[in-house]
């Protein structure tokens, strides 16, 4: 039995949500960001902020440990893998979709198999062969050489690609473990810090030489699959590397919970935020190469990722049914309005019904694949935009109604943007806040 307290998300003990559990010293705000992933084994060894607790997705395991087997989670926007690997440690089936090619490495790393402990020393060698043949600067395009020197001292940058040559010298390119292990010493060899989630070359931190941080990775890694004691988590999830507007792969009422957070709208930039990686190992050699290799493949949720989308703003509007319609058609209007007196000309009122009538498609899709009576739990944020304020946790939950669930709820977790105050960016007159939103099929 899981200890801990009823989680206070929906209600009182009639909720069809009751008997959800937190653990007792992990308070509510922390719910809805991956804070407490270092504290776990396994979710520790890649991980952004954007993202929720895996002490979510363990009690949503729990809640449903009661019903009919066999069971499987679902999470549309894997991401890292959070909800895939803590289902796999409670021992439970889970199918995860992410369309971003970073992400979805990382999120199969984190589900080694019976053979990953023995790969380690495999890839421990060649790294350190790589490491002790530099790569020239020279077997980089000009743009990714110019934004990672910004990043990396040169001789530091030499070693990384040493690292990435013998990676395919020794046939270890396609291997998700050593992918993440070179992509965690990028990460902890770089002298710029971390804003949020971008890597910013104007900010300063600690860089560690690729020599230590390979040490370090490893043994961590190393650590903790020990622990798994030859549990082979590979077999417990499968990883889809695609967008879940279709999930075709699910067989129809299959899914006991959805548990998953997608992109906020204009949040974060998830082609940006990856730009080093991307850079890094060749999968984009330009701006408009990260555009057109990532951020097309991703639900639109940011000004810039709206090629290909402008001109079907008629037909995503259609998706969206028609109550909701005025709402977002006064916001659209607003926005196109305060767009005239901006400098940036930022194209915020045609994100809206890109954004929703994609995520309408997930939410079918979800819908589909539950169960009867299967639990669905979601993280996302509002948004201010020009000054106007975005309901987007409301309007989903709104979504999911329409779509056919039932008991759809939206609580608020936390309250977030405070970083993000200036004098210069208009805000929420209320606030911005992460919130909860649940229902059941």
């Amino acid at each position: 039995m899981h200890v801990g307290r009823q989680l206070p998300l929906f209600g009182g003990k009639d909720s069809s949500f009751s008997g959800l559990y937190l653990p007792d010293n992990l308070r509510l705000e922390r719910l809805s960001t991956n804070t407490t992933a270092g504290n776990h084994p396994i979710h520790r060894w890649f991980n952004f902020i954007a993202g929720f607790a895996p002490e979510l997705v363990e009690s949503v395991c729990e809640r449903v440990s009661v019903t009919q087997k066999p069971h499987l989670i679902l999470d549309p926007f894997a991401g890292c893998g959070t909800t895939p690997l803590a289902a796999a440690l409670y021992g439970m089936q889970s199918v995860g979709y992410e369309a971003h090619p970073i992400f979805e490495r990382i999120c199969r790393a984190k589900l080694p198999s019976q053979h990953s402990l023995s790969l380690l020393p495999r890839i421990d060698r060649a790294l350190k062969e790589g490491m002790a043949k530099p790569a020239s600067l020279g077997t980089l395009a000009e743009s990714p050489l110019f934004y990672l020197l910004k990043l990396f001292n040169p001789l530091s940058l030499e070693q990384l690609l040493g690292m990435r040559q013998a990676l395919a010298i020794h046939g270890l390119n396609d291997e998700p473990l050593a992918f993440l292990i070179l992509s965690k010493i990028l990460d902890l060899s770089s002298h710029s810090a971390t804003d949020g989630i971008y890597k910013a070359p104007t900010t300063a931190k600690q860089a560690a030489s690729p020599v230590h941080a390979l040490k370090q990775v490893i043994h961590t890694i190393t650590t903790d699959i020990r622990h798994l004691d030859s549990k082979d988590l590979s077999r417990m999830a499968r990883i889809y590397g695609k967008s879940s507007e279709n999930m075709s792969d699910v067989g129809n009422e299959t899914v006991s919970a959805v548990v998953t957070s997608p992109p906020y709208i204009n949040n974060f930039d998830y082609a940006e935020m990856t730009r080093m990686y991307l850079y890094f190992w060749g999968m984009a050699a330009s701006w408009s190469d990260i555009t057109e290799q990532v951020r097309a493949r991703l639900i639109v949720n940011t000004t810039t990722a709206l090629k290909g989308h402008k001109e079907n703003q008629a037909e995503y509007r259609e998706e969206v049914d028609e109550e909701l319609r005025q709402s977002l058609d006064d916001i659209a209007s607003q926005l196109s309005e305060r767009k005239r007196f901006k400098a940036g000309k930022k194209d915020y009122d045609l994100i809206l019904y890109p954004y929703f009538a994609q995520m309408k498609r997930v939410l079918k899709e979800c819908f589909r694949v539950m169960r009867p009576d299967a639990f669905f739990y979601m993280m996302v944020g509002d948004a201010a935009l020009y000054g106007i304020h975005i309901p987007a946790p409301q309007i989903l939950a709104s979504m999911l109604g329409q779509i056919g669930f039932s008991h759809a709820t939206c609580q608020l977790i936390r309250k977030r943007g405070h970083r993000w105050i200036l004098k210069k960016r208009e805000g929420s007159q209320s606030g911005l806040g992460e919130y909860c939103v649940a229902a059941q099929r």
